[in-house]
């Protein structure tokens, strides 16, 4: 008995059907494919750049009783995006 070939299935057939691939998966498939840039130093980076503006913003800005509560708010998220500077440092 000979074996039952089907062309349209064989791997390298360029006569084969090709299976239909929509714009939402074709933009998937790119976004897998594409090399993937390092987000974690791209957004320390960006953290650290904000932390330096906020800090040169602070010192600019003179101490009044009516901005006490927005600078000490802006003091404390300095601090602690220093904080997540120095972790993640020393990873």
């Amino acid at each position: 008995m000979g074996v039952f070939r089907r062309p349209e299935l064989e791997k390298d057939n360029p006569v084969a059907p090709q299976m239909y691939v929509g714009p939402r998966r074709r933009l998937a498939l790119a976004r897998a494919s594409s090399p993937r840039v390092s987000a974690q130093g791209a957004v320390a980076e960006a953290l650290q750049i904000l932390t330096l503006a906020a800090e040169q913003f602070v010192r600019t800005v003179p101490t009044s009783k009516k901005r006490h509560k927005e600078r000490t708010i802006l003091l404390k998220a300095i601090a602690q995006a220093q904080c997540h500077l120095s972790d993640n440092s020393q990873l």
